[in-house]
C-alpha cells in the first residue's frame, strides 16, 4: 500500500511540474516507401522472385507534449501495402512459363508512439494495430483467379514501429517535420483459410512459415500546436488549457 501511495504521489508531482511546459498538438502526415512480405518459404522457393514493391500511408495525429523532450502521439492512418512477385511454372516440354503476381491490401492503422526530441531531432517507438479493409491479387497467369483475397488475410494484425527524423522548418506553433519510419508485423497476416489455400504462392511446403509485412517509409508531418496547460499562482492553484493565438 505504501509503495502504491508513493508511486501515485511521484506521478502527481511529475504531472504537476510539467503542466506549465506541456501542450497539445494536431497534425497531418503522409509517407511513401518500400514494402516487403517476409516469408522464409517464399525466400527459399526458386520458382518465386520477390520484386521491389511500394506502399503509402496518410492520415492525422494527436500529440501530447509533456515538455520539450517527451511526447505521446496517437496516429490514425490509412495505408496501402503491396508485394510483387515474378514466378515460373515448368511445362510438360520442360520449358518455363513466366508470370507476374501482385498482392495489394489497404488497412486502417492505429499507432500509439512515444517520441523523444532533442536539438530539433526525434526518435520514436511504439505499437501499431492494423485492420485490413480490402485486399486483391493480380496474376498474369490466365489459369489463376484475380480479384478479392480478403478471406486469405487476417482481419487484424499487430506491429512494432520505430522512427527518427527532424524539423525542416517552423514557426512558434507550426512545424514541418521529415522522418523515416519502419514497421514490422509481429503477427501472421495469413488467415486459417489462406493457410489451407497455401496463400500467397499456391505451393505446398513441408512446414508452414508465417508471413509478416515490413515497411520502410519516408514520412512528412505538418504539426500545429493547439494550446498548453497553465497553472495559476493563487493559493488555490487551478490548471487551465490555453489556446495559442495565431
Amino acid at each position: 500500500m505504501k509503495k502504491i501511495t508513493t508511486i501515485t504521489s511521484l506521478l502527481f508531482i511529475f504531472s504537476h511540474s510539467v503542466y506549465s511546459q506541456s501542450w497539445l498538438e494536431v497534425g497531418l502526415k503522409g509517407g511513401y516507401g518500400l514494402d516487403f512480405l517476409i516469408n522464409k518459404n517464399i525466400s527459399n522457393d526458386k520458382t518465386h522472385t520477390v520484386k521491389f514493391s511500394y506502399g503509402y500511408t496518410y492520415g492525422g495525429k494527436l500529440g501530447w507534449n509533456f515538455n520539450q523532450s517527451h511526447a505521446i502521439t496517437l496516429d490514425v492512418l490509412y495505408s496501402g501495402f503491396s508485394q510483387n512477385y515474378q514466378y515460373y511454372i515448368v511445362n510438360r516440354d520442360s520449358t518455363k512459363s513466366i508470370y507476374n503476381k501482385s498482392i495489394v491490401f489497404n488497412a486502417l492503422d492505429f499507432l500509439l508512439m512515444y517520441r523523444h526530441t532533442k536539438n530539433a531531432s526525434y526518435f520514436e517507438i511504439g505499437p501499431q494495430i492494423s485492420t485490413i479493409k480490402k485486399a486483391s491479387i493480380t496474376d498474369s497467369n490466365p489459369n489463376n483467379t484475380n480479384g478479392d483475397i480478403s478471406g486469405n488475410l487476417a482481419k487484424t494484425y499487430y506491429s512494432a514501429v520505430i522512427g527518427a527524423g527532424g524539423m525542416l522548418a517552423g514557426t512558434e506553433n507550426f512545424r514541418i517535420i521529415l522522418g523515416f519510419r519502419v514497421m514490422y508485423a509481429l503477427t501472421d497476416i495469413i488467415s486459417p483459410q489462406g493457410q489451407s489455400n497455401n496463400f500467397p504462392t499456391g505451393n505446398a511446403y513441408s512446414t508452414y512459415q508465417k508471413s509478416n509485412p515490413l515497411s520502410a517509409m519516408m514520412v512528412m508531418e505538418f504539426n500545429y500546436d493547439l494550446g498548453f496547460l497553465a497553472s495559476s499562482n493563487c493559493k488555490k492553484k487551478k490548471t487551465s488549457f490555453l489556446f495559442f493565438k495565431n
